[in-house]
């Protein structure tokens, strides 16, 4: 019969005790023996193994999720288990030593994760979607990983895909597309991930794969000023081979005056002050493609 040693990182773990789940090492009765299930490797600028370090973890169903969450400069990993409702962020140091290990409790099932700096952190946030009930949360780390605060929002929507990218502002900002509907709605946050823009254009149906990511070269929308930099949305329709290439950017928000009342105001007839919204976010297709793909997934 054998027991796990748990190896100890900084000062005593006073949390539960399924937190003190990692480990690199198993005692039996007779010799020791090295179990791992985690290898964590880096590679030096001539793609050689620089470090290679084992870890145990006991749960072995842990999804795993790569996020900036130590600095947008350093990435750490989300550890996510659905059945036990579990969550880990695993920090390394250069020589690939666990130097911040946080446990995160009482995690629904249904969970999608994404991360991404939403608020301007400069280190990026957990955001976790639920498509069966279109809620989602955000959890915000500390430097440590530790979680510092947790934004929830509702009314996202039910079996929605969700997309993340830059969509003309310095923060990543969130696609939700509803191929029932045939439309997506664009997310921008503020700095204390309030929701401040919220933008929905036509979208695509289900016999359509989407990718984000900045793919070609924006200089005929930059020009005009008809968009700003960021990514693009590249749809490919899995029937037809057809490829098209569009972008999307958050404008500015306003209001006009409507100029009609002023004749009332002339005739010494009381009107009160008409605005009109406006929001000039645009939406456009930049390119077409016809290509031999069909029913192949893009990565």
């Amino acid at each position: 019969m054998t027991k796990t040693t748990l190896k100890q990182l900084t000062g005593p773990n006073q949390g539960l005790p399924i937190d003190n789940d990692l480990s690199s090492s198993v005692i039996s009765s007779t010799t020791p023996v090295v179990v791992t299930n985690v290898n964590v490797v880096n590679f030096d600028q001539n793609f050689k193994v620089l470090h290679f370090q084992q870890y145990t973890l006991l749960d072995n169903s842990w999804e795993v999720y790569v996020g900036s969450f130590v600095s947008i400069n350093h990435d750490a990993l989300f550890l996510y288990d659905r059945t036990l409702g579990e969550g880990r962020l695993l920090g390394f140091n250069a020589n690939l030593h666990v130097s911040h290990y946080q446990p995160i409790h009482n995690l629904d099932a249904n969970w999608e994760v994404h991360s991404g700096d939403f608020m301007g952190a400069r280190r990026s946030q957990v955001l976790l979607y639920d498509p069966s009930t279109g809620d989602a949360q955000i959890e915000i780390l500390k430097s440590d990983l530790s979680v510092s605060d947790q934004k929830s929002f509702s009314g996202w929507g039910i079996n929605q895909a969700l997309y993340v990218g830059h969509f003309g502002t310095p923060t990543l900002n969130v696609m939700l597309y509803d191929p029932q509907e045939v439309q997506s709605t664009f997310i921008a946050f503020d700095t204390s991930l309030t929701v401040n823009h919220q933008f929905t254009v036509p979208g695509w149906d289900n016999r359509w794969q989407i990718l984000i990511g900045a793919f070609l070269d924006r200089s005929r929308c930059l020009a005009p000023h008809n968009c700003s930099t960021g990514d693009d949305i590249l749809v490919l329709n899995r029937q037809t081979g057809q490829m098209q290439q569009f972008v999307f950017s958050f404008g500015t928000q306003y209001q006009v005056v409507d100029n009609r009342s002023q004749g009332y105001t002339r005739n010494e007839v009381a009107t009160m002050p008409s605005l009109t919204p406006v929001d000039a976010s645009n939406f456009g297709l930049l390119s077409t493609l016809s290509t031999t793909i069909r029913d192949e997934e893009l990565y």
